[in-house]
């Protein structure tokens, strides 16, 4: 099981490979093309791998998108109020979009249409820097993409990558509404109490 029975050059790029899903549990083929393909190819050696450790490895082939859940709540990225909100919208909008387009295209929004839907569950809109950090949490973890250049253009772009399907696991829209109106209402500490369920592996 440890030692899979490829080359040293093979066995180096797993190593790298695994370093990363443990760093960031989210992968897009068009992104990171040939680390999707090293996954497909040793994907039986790294589900092992991983159930070892007491995580899941999914392998979403439809999507081309790799996903690594750890079960251990302690081993999750933790969000603060803000972002927990921002990832819930997002989630939120991606579904919405999804479901008029094929299997493989990806959704894009707008900051304008995000905004409109902070209005729409009366949510105060993020400041500049709320907004920077959303968005670089979101493209770290490979489940955006900023298309134009001012982040804070209403008109500006973002592709949302079919990861996000992975960070609520739901596809019931009133489901994904009922968590943004009950985010928003709670205090802070109750927030955070919640948050792993909407949060990635760190």
């Amino acid at each position: 099981m440890w030692q899979p029975d490829v080359s040293e050059q093979e066995q180096e790029r797993l190593r790298s490979l695994i370093n990363r899903l443990i760093a960031v549990n989210f992968l897009v083929k068009e992104k990171e093309r040939e680390a999707y393909l090293l996954v497909r190819r040793h994907r039986e050696w790294l589900e092992r791998f991983f159930r070892f450790l007491g995580w899941d490895l999914v392998v979403d082939e439809r999507h081309e998108c790799v996903f690594v859940h750890a079960p251990d709540a302690g081993l999750r990225r933790r969000l603060n109020r803000e972002q927990t909100i921002g990832f819930l919208v997002l989630r939120l909008i991606y579904e919405e979009k999804r479901r008029s387009l094929s299997l493989s295209a990806t959704p894009v929004t707008t900051v304008y249409e995000i905004r409109s839907k902070y209005e729409t569950f009366r949510l105060p809109w993020l400041n500049r820097t709320q907004l920077d950090q959303l968005v670089q949490l979101c493209t770290r973890y490979q489940l955006l993409e900023v298309l134009d250049d001012n982040i804070r253009s209403d008109e500006c772009r973002l592709r949302l990558y079919h990861t996000w399907m992975y960070v609520v696991d739901t596809r019931e829209l009133s489901v994904i509404g009922d968590k943004i109106e009950r985010f928003a209402g709670a205090t802070e500490g109750g927030f955070l109490d919640e948050m792993d369920e909407t949060s990635a592996a760190d």
